[in-house]
């Protein structure tokens, strides 16, 4: 949890992701496979299961090529590019104010130091989960 939970506060990327060259839709490969970020927008409900939805970019006449010699083995739902575009085919990831320091802390204290400061457990997050349930019981007082 403390890994996917640091992964998506932005904090604990490689240095070469803010410069990543392969943050857009010019693909030197044939297909591209992703998660399906806004499947939504194409069709709300080819998720029911709540397991995922996979993103299939075609690149090349070649990947369309490859594509339609397994397509049939597939639940297939045409999706239009505009509702395809997560953040990471417009522009490199954009990194937490906090990367530098959790990068510093973790070479020289180690990875149980970052665990526990920046992760799950550290007091920040523990206040924001505390505000969030305390904001759904008013909203469901309310009546929002």
């Amino acid at each position: 949890m403390t890994f996917t939970y640091l992964f998506y506060q932005h904090i604990m990327f490689r240095p070469s992701c803010s410069k990543c060259h392969f943050a857009n839709t010019k693909r030197p490969s044939d297909i591209t496979i992703a998660d399906y970020w806004g499947w939504e927008k194409t069709d709300p409900d080819i998720n029911k299961d709540d397991k995922g939805v996979s993103l299939i970019l075609i690149n090349t006449e070649k990947g369309r090529e490859l594509f339609n010699a397994v397509k049939d083995r597939m639940t297939v739902i045409p999706a239009e590019l505009e509702n395809c575009m997560q953040p990471n085919l417009q522009h490199p990831s954009v990194f937490s104010p906090e990367w530098k320091n959790f990068e510093r802390d973790y070479e020289c204290k180690g990875f149980e130091y970052v665990m526990k400061k920046y992760g799950e457990d550290n007091w920040r997050h523990k206040i924001r989960k505390i505000l969030r349930r305390i904001k759904r019981k008013i909203k469901r007082t309310i009546g929002l």
